[in-house]
């Protein structure tokens, strides 16, 4: 091939300054980004002075992403390869990280990456070439105790990366999820940002949680350096046949990520039992107080205005639980889903982006009804648009929402779940938590993250004697298509490079939501999860697009499903371009 321009984020050390080394040293120039380039750019530009630059750039500053990416056109006139490498890793229980850790971690692990994708998109579309390949790990398909929200993210960054692949394809940009494994680094040590009750010896899961920390590490002592994945790197930049759409590194990533795709869950679970997958081996059984679950429960839900959590909010009442439903406006919205079960049903203010409100109505609902038996997570919406257009601020309100929100409601009931010895989180996820598609690529990684936050929680609050499971529910009808979408304001204000095909496929979105059922079905399967007996699945999909999308999606392999899904017309087009 010719030689090739690079951008690399994340470049001072590990996986980035490998690969910027091995990539200049085939010929092509590399601009190797990095938090402080006069400490940590000699080591890497070093023996390739005519290759290489360092340059400085936070992922997390948008100025400074616009900034290189423009410096970087102007000195070579182009951008072949985007490298979005820049990440690091967050330990610790999900109850007990803060929530200054989340928004980092999904600030430089998710929106990092996407913003760094869309300083370079409209010139790659320009040439009508370019490649982006985003790094993820192993954590972005097999999601564990203690890891939650680092997996949460990486598995945010797989979501988002494939609903990309089938919006930019037929542009000629090509986009590829490189996944590596454990390799030996820094970022078991250093960059590791771990939980503050663990540091300071007082977090509930203190023990468990130390013990696994050092083997955690004592284990990445044992692995290899980070040369193959930056050979890997180098080879993505030189492939001239078409970048797949994931590409493993390491044989713990190759082995496990298989296992995980090919082993239904229950044969997931045995297989941690058994512990056998090493760090992802399950790290206690469940425990807890012997609870019978059919009479009434106390189930706190959110989102419960209308839709799934309104129904499902009427039903548990029916069935005989006293239900706190939460929602913005209870003055507004509260009368219809209180309406005839006035005994069972009160309405709460909550907002879940705002930690005060959580805070406030879980006291009020611990006061009113003394306890918390269910949690349901139920609030969110959908952002629509290419991620391209996305903007900054609805990219957060969309992480805000539906990640971090959960996580907040979690944080404030697990206490009092953990105290009792019994509890139940239900996460509302979707069909995009494990199928995303084009125009809802930012959505996607929202849900993609609940699922694997969900799976790791599973996990870590077990010996408590707390339930977790996903609830995956595919199109149904409701507002959620129509005035809960968030149509993205580049889309709304006429000025998408994609503005054709977004308002057709918006049309065909819309136009088939009309023709699905409506919530009831949902609100049910909520409400069997409240009085299921038995152990909750750690996933519950439903309705027959997930039932079939989804089993579907991971036993077909990337290349056949995405040949067969843009054949159906889940891509965008030459047509679709403005």
């Amino acid at each position: 091939m010719n030689e090739q321009v690079v951008l690399i984020t994340g470049a001072s050390r590990g996986f980035g300054g490998e690969a910027a080394r091995r990539i200049a040293a085939r010929g092509n120039h590399v601009v190797a980004t990095m938090r402080n380039p006069e400490r940590d750019g000699p080591a890497i530009v070093a023996g390739h002075e005519d290759r290489v630059t360092a340059a400085q750039l936070d992922v997390t500053d948008v100025e400074a992403v616009e900034r290189v990416a423009a410096e970087t056109l102007a000195r070579f006139g182009r951008i072949d390869v985007l490298i979005n490498n820049a990440g690091y890793g967050l330990y610790g229980p999900i109850e007990e990280v803060s929530e200054a850790q989340v928004w980092r971690q999904f600030d430089t692990n998710v929106l990092g990456q996407w913003r760094m994708a869309k300083a370079v998109l409209p010139s790659m579309r320009a040439r009508g070439a370019g490649k982006i390949v985003n790094v993820s790990s192993l954590a972005g398909r097999v999601a564990g105790a203690w890891l939650g929200m680092y997996a949460a993210a990486k598995h945010g960054v797989e979501g988002m990366s494939e609903a990309l692949r089938f919006e930019v394809g037929h542009t000629g940009v090509q986009v590829c999820v490189l996944e590596p494994g454990m390799y030996v680094s820094d970022w078991q040590t250093g960059s590791l940002d771990v939980a503050a009750p663990q540091l300071e010896g007082r977090s509930a899961y203190q023990e468990t949680v130390e013990a696994a920390l050092a083997n955690f590490r004592a284990r990445a002592k044992t692995r290899p350096a980070s040369g193959s994945v930056g050979v890997a790197m180098a080879d993505m930049v030189e492939l001239e046949q078409p970048l797949p759409m994931r590409w493993p590194v390491g044989e713990d990533s190759t082995h496990l990520i298989e296992s995980r795709l090919n082993a239904t869950e229950a044969e997931w679970e045995a297989l941690r039992r058994a512990g056998t997958l090493r760090t992802w081996r399950r790290p206690g059984e469940q425990g807890g107080v012997e609870r019978q679950w059919g009479g009434e429960n106390v189930v706190l839900i959110t989102g419960a205005s209308r839709g799934f959590g309104a129904a499902a909010a009427r039903e548990c009442a029916a069935r005989g639980s006293l239900v706190a439903a939460t929602m913005r406006d209870p003055d507004r919205d509260g009368e219809a889903v209180r309406e005839g079960f006035e005994d069972g049903v009160v309405t709460f203010p909550l907002d879940v982006t705002d930690a005060a409100s959580i805070e406030a109505a879980v006291e009020a609902v611990r006061e009113r009804f003394g306890r918390i038996d269910v949690l349901v997570n139920n609030a969110g919406y959908g952002l629509y648009g290419p991620l391209e257009d996305l903007g900054e601020d609805e990219c957060r309100r969309q992480l805000d929402a539906n990640l971090l929100g959960p996580w907040r409601l979690q944080q404030a009931v697990l206490p009092v779940m953990r105290e009792q010895g019994w509890g139940k989180v239900v996460n509302v996820s979707s069909l995009s938590g494990q199928v995303p598609r084009a125009l809802r690529g930012m959505y996607a990684a929202s849900k993609h993250a609940v699922e694997a936050m969900s799976e790791a929680l599973a996990d870590e609050v077990a010996p408590f004697g707390v339930q977790v499971t996903i609830l995956q529910p595919g199109q149904y009808r409701s507002d959620w298509q129509t005035r809960g979408l968030d149509v993205c304001e580049t889309v709304r204000a006429g000025r998408s490079a994609y503005q054709p095909g977004v308002e057709r496929k918006l049309a065909e979105f819309q136009g088939v939501a009309a023709t699905r059922p409506g919530s009831d079905a949902v609100g049910m399967a909520i409400a069997d999860a409240v009085q299921l007996q038995q152990r909750l699945p750690v996933r519950w999909p439903l309705g027959e697009d997930a039932l079939r999308l989804i089993p579907a999606r991971r036993a077909t392999p990337d290349d056949v499903w995405e040949r067969d899904r843009r054949a159906e017309g889940w891509g965008l087009t030459m047509d679709d371009m403005a």
